[in-house]
């Protein structure tokens, strides 16, 4: 019996899911395959269960994609935890963006296991500050950990994709996350939304320079998840609950929301975009005067 004959589909929120040959496979709306069965992802980001690009790889996982995943050896012993919770995990290789010969290390040890493998998506969801970007006005920030905040949640973006340019599939489509404090002020965000402001505007360089090549890069910009990331944010708790009660959908986004939109960004269902920083964030970003200004 052919796959087709053996799809089943059945609605879950607003895409769909089939199961064929008795796997589940992400499908869009109307019955329209995501075409990601067999694609290759390198996933550099994943710091936990928690970690949005943890998200992003059961999603694609689901789509049929295959992983490998750069991980930061101060987490090794987290992401090696959840090697066995998808099949779909072909390979871990260590990754240090701080420096262009560690982020290298990894395209060598993967091409070392791999000779001539190419990447049809990269996921960039890295980010970085040190404690003294948060623990006072950025006007007082020392050039130090300023550099560490910049080098390691913007300029990387360049890095990879630097490194990555050579193995990347035709028609590749890299993702990265950023977030609206890169246009307006958010309390005690600091320097990361200086960081998140240069992450965007190489989004658009970099889409530039290698969208002639046929790849796409585009940026998430999510609204507030709890992370282990955001942990190091002082009053984030109020971020969230501000978020909530003033965002025209009346909640928070989760790592399955921003998960989704990457997986479509991922697919050639968005072929025709590149270059731009998609929010997912319950619409909080089309608000100027929140409603809980009448409280």
């Amino acid at each position: 019996m052919s796959n087709r004959m053996m799809l089943s589909v059945h609605t879950i929120g607003k895409g769909l899911e089939a199961v064929v040959a008795g796997r589940p496979m992400l499908v869009g709306t109307g019955g329209l395959m995501l075409e990601l069965e067999g694609k290759t992802a390198l996933v550099f980001g994943v710091a936990s269960e928690e970690s949005i690009a943890w998200a992003i790889c059961e999603q694609l996982a689901a789509a049929g994609c295959k992983l490998i995943l750069g991980f930061q050896k101060r987490f090794m012993s987290r992401v090696f935890q959840l090697k066995d919770k998808l099949d779909a995990i072909e390979a871990f290789y260590p990754i240090d963006v701080a420096t262009n010969e560690l982020t290298a290390e990894f395209f060598t040890e993967w091409q070392a296991a791999n000779p001539g493998a190419k990447a049809d998506i990269i996921i960039h969801a890295i980010g970085f500050a040190p404690k003294e970007c948060f623990d006072r006005p950025t006007l007082f920030v020392d050039n130090e950990p300023m550099n560490t905040a910049m080098t390691i949640s913007a300029h990387s973006l360049q890095r990879v994709m630097r490194h990555a340019l050579p193995h990347l599939a035709s028609n590749s489509s890299t993702i990265t996350l950023t977030y609206a404090a890169s246009t307006r002020w958010v309390p005690n965000y600091g320097i990361m939304s200086i960081a998140k402001a240069a992450l965007e505007a190489w989004t658009r360089e970099l889409a530039n320079n290698v969208g002639p090549d046929g790849h796409r890069i585009n940026a998430i910009s999510s609204g507030p998840i709890k992370t282990l990331a955001a942990g190091g944010i002082p009053g984030f708790d109020d971020i969230l609950y501000h978020v909530e009660r003033n965002a025209p959908l009346r909640r928070n986004v989760t790592q399955k929301d921003v998960a989704g939109c990457a997986t479509w960004l991922a697919s050639p269902m968005s072929s025709g975009v590149t270059g731009q920083i998609i929010h997912v964030d319950a619409g909080y970003s089309s608000i100027m005067v929140p409603d809980s200004i009448s409280d």
